[in-house]
């Protein structure tokens, strides 16, 4: 995903993933003017923008910060599953997916508060 926009006056393209994107966006635009000039992106992440950036009257700061959410929850839920299928196993690998999935659980839910 390559975003054309102004933070502050000053133009900036953002590259990387649909996340990632979305990620630097919120940080560097907070408390800032933000304006979208151009957005390249495959055909489902281009829908997915739009529509929150229309359900959000056309601010892409508030359009950023919900798709960030929404992909925090996605791995939260992603861990916490792992977590229940694999933490009565006592096989080794099931240990350490659980212990894994837990760090990520821990990570995300630091990066979900420092979003909200």
């Amino acid at each position: 995903m390559e975003v054309w926009v102004s933070i502050g006056g000053e133009k900036k393209k953002l590259q990387g993933s649909f996340k990632s994107v979305m990620e630097t966006l919120y940080t560097e635009g907070k408390g800032t003017e933000v304006k979208l000039f151009s957005i390249h992106a495959p055909k489902k992440e281009l829908r997915r923008f739009k529509r929150e950036l229309r359900k959000n009257g056309r601010n892409i700061l508030e359009t950023a910060k919900n798709i960030a959410r929404w992909f925090y929850i996605k791995e939260m839920r992603k861990a916490r599953r792992c977590i229940k299928d694999h933490r009565k196993k006592t096989d080794p690998v099931s240990a350490a997916k659980v212990e894994k999935a837990r760090k990520i659980l821990e990570e995300t839910k630091s990066k979900l508060e420092a979003l909200s």
